[in-house]
């Protein structure tokens, strides 16, 4: 199908977890897809799955001119895409102060820096079509201090204000921006993120497949703000209700006996 029959779905963070399951929702709505993520082999076997149009980019997207390569790539094909999601990012469990700062540094740019660049640029490439969604997907750790999740915490805090501005900023344009929020998903993050396979992290998790469409869904609807299941939004709401001492308390309880 061509270029100009078939909308593009771009997704990063694509190769496991919730961005995998994007790229399968995308693909099952009659979306071209072009996937990104560090691994090309992971990327690959995603793409075997996939009945649509598939291009790959393996970039790490923490290392200098990966967002320019991004953009490169869809302005000489002169495409704006319908979606994008970014949905690449990581965290690390464990008290911050004896993290290695060098590893913390990468979270924040790619958590932060590259969300925003790709958002921004997003935004004026679809502003002046006059149509698209961005989702940048944040956590139900945006909602309160997360001790021993601290920096990820603060990425996540920090996606969800600046989507929720940018969504508002994007009124009447026929452009939409959502910050999607889930709870402990089955994938790699907790391993990825320190801990063990079994630990209570893994064992709390939702879904993948299921989390995916409801960010999805909720993208398409134009939604500015999702929480991912009842028990997550409850906890969202609840924060705004306590003290912050007692959110900081009930948070550090938690997130202890995660590992």
């Amino acid at each position: 199908m061509s270029e100009h029959l078939q909308p593009l779905a771009v997704i990063t963070g694509a190769s496991s977890g919730i961005g995998r399951e994007f790229a399968k929702i995308a693909a099952q709505r009659g979306y071209r897809v072009l996937l990104i993520a560090r691994n090309l082999r992971a990327l690959e076997v995603v793409s075997r799955d996939l009945r649509t149009e598939t291009h790959l980019l393996a970039l790490d997207l923490t290392a200098a001119g990966a967002v320019d390569q991004i953009s490169g790539w869809l302005s000489d094909r002169s495409i704006v895409p319908e979606i994008f999601i970014n949905n690449a990012g990581f965290g690390a469990f464990g008290p911050a102060a004896e993290m290695d700062e060098a590893m913390l540094k990468k979270m924040i740019r790619l958590n932060v820096m590259a969300l925003t660049s790709l958002s921004l640029r997003m935004a004026r490439h679809m502003t002046r079509a006059g149509r698209g969604r961005i989702m940048n997907v944040a956590s139900t750790a945006a909602f309160q201090p997360c001790p021993y999740l601290g920096v990820y915490g603060a990425t996540k805090s920090y996606v969800l204000s600046f989507t929720e501005s940018l969504a508002e900023e994007l009124k009447g344009t026929g452009v939409t921006a959502t910050a999607f929020c889930p709870g402990p998903t089955r994938t790699q993050f907790g391993v990825n993120a320190g801990l063990k396979e079994d630990s209570p992290f893994d064992r709390l998790s939702a879904d993948a497949a299921r989390v995916a469409l409801t960010g999805f869904d909720a993208m398409m609807a134009g939604r500015p703000v999702v929480i991912d299941g009842f028990t997550n939004r409850l906890g969202a709401f609840m924060t705004r209700l306590l003290p912050r001492c007692a959110v900081r308390r009930i948070a550090s309880n938690l997130l202890q006996k995660m590992e």
